[in-house]
């Protein structure tokens, strides 16, 4: 048996040389003699009750015909029998291009034939009817009229009408050009169904399935986000509602404390306090003493750390005075004049830096004296020509 070649990808237009057919029909229809008849060969037989796989070359191409066992009426079809009828799709894997429906010229197609018909093909799946062309056979030689075949597509119109109204007439044993344009046909049938072939069942179903739990799932997901959109939206509108609500009612609040406030208090407080501005220019003057305050504070750091060293120069000093003057009572004097130089100096030093403190802190607090009594002199100048004054001296 020679080697399917198959395309590669689902959906794939099949290689020239790669065809895959399913003949399906009644007890006694000729799907035997068809199979046959398509492939040219007189050993094709069929097993009874199990479905055969026969491969060979056909107008120079490769052609895989699976012939499945003939069913009978809905009633007495046995369940092994629909169970080959459904596993014959796998046979030809990934699927066969096309299904033909062998039916007999002459056969009366009463409506429990039809019936059986749409049944046992649905066992394939709805999507069955899709792939199927209906094969009306005949021996070759028991030639049909016209008008047999028009009779005979009249009686199968219903089964015409769910695949597309496609079918061929042929005469078993006859010709090869006769199973070239049945090759036509199929062709035409496989590139009107955009390349496509019958996928089992059983992986439809499974193919079917993930994708709609995928979706299911992502519905899922963006409801949800929905929701939280639509619920972060509502919040943030109340949020801005809140203080857009506050931004106008706090003007309206400070302005009927300020309202309040004037009401309560005296017209001399509020006189007083659109006086403020002489206010202002006291603590200007407070200021300004602040600040000399820092800088005497900070003269007094350098002070600190300059007295010391200006001790230290002068008791040197007082050492060399000494020991000169000592000198010229021999060394024992120039030893004792070291000593002395440095208290005399320290002491002098000491005296001096005494003076000068006393002076500066007279003179700060006359300068402190002086401007306090000034700063008296303008507060009481202020509340003497203040509104509140004159008021009181008008009342007295």
């Amino acid at each position: 048996m020679a080697s399917e070649r198959s395309p590669n990808v689902y959906g794939g237009p099949p290689p020239e040389s790669d065809l895959r057919l399913l003949l399906l029909g009644r007890v006694g229809a000729g799907k035997s003699t068809v199979a046959k008849t398509i492939l040219g060969r007189e050993n094709f037989r069929s097993e009874g009750g199990m479905c055969v796989k026969k491969q060979g070359e056909v107008a120079g191409r490769t052609v895989t015909v699976v012939d499945t066992p003939g069913w009978d009426t809905v009633k007495y079809t046995s369940t092994h029998i629909k169970q080959e009828i459904k596993n014959s799709v796998t046979l030809c894997p990934p699927g066969p291009h096309a299904l033909l429906l062998v039916v007999p010229m002459g056969d009366p197609l009463s409506s429990a034939e039809r019936k059986a018909i749409r049944y046992h093909m649905e066992l394939l799946s709805v999507r069955a009817w899709k792939f199927t062309m209906v094969l009306f056979v005949s021996e070759a030689e028991e030639k049909c009229t016209s008008i047999e075949q028009n009779q005979m597509i009249d009686r199968a119109k219903t089964i015409l009408a769910k695949c597309g109204d496609r079918h061929h007439l042929l005469e078993c044993g006859n010709s090869p050009p006769q199973i070239s344009e049945l090759l036509t046909k199929l062709d035409a049938m496989v590139a009107e169904n955009c390349e496509e072939f019958l996928i089992p069942q059983v992986y439809y179903e499974l193919m079917e399935t993930m994708p709609r739990e995928v979706t299911e799932l992502r519905r899922m997901y963006e409801d949800r986000e929905d929701r939280l959109k639509q619920k972060y939206k509502m919040e943030l509108k109340e949020k801005e509602e809140e203080l857009k609500k506050y931004r106008e009612e706090k003007p309206k609040e400070r302005l009927m404390k300020r309202t309040s406030s004037s009401q309560l208090l005296p017209p001399s407080i509020s006189t007083e306090k659109q006086d403020g501005s002489v206010m202002a220019d006291l603590q200007k003057v407070d200021l300004q003493a602040v600040k000399q305050g820092y800088r005497e504070e900070a003269l007094s750091v350098v002070g600190h750390y300059v007295k010391p060293l200006i001790v230290i120069m002068t008791a040197v000093v007082g050492a060399l005075m000494g020991a000169v003057a000592g000198a010229e009572h021999g060394t024992l004097g120039a030893c004792l004049g070291i000593p002395i130089g440095i208290i005399l100096a320290v002491l002098v030093s000491y005296a001096v830096r005494g003076a000068a403190t006393a002076a500066r802190d007279i003179s700060i607090t006359v300068k402190a004296e002086g401007n306090e009594s000034q700063r008296r002199e303008e507060r009481a100048g202020f509340f003497l020509d203040s509104p509140k004054s004159k008021r009181f001296d008008k009342d007295q």
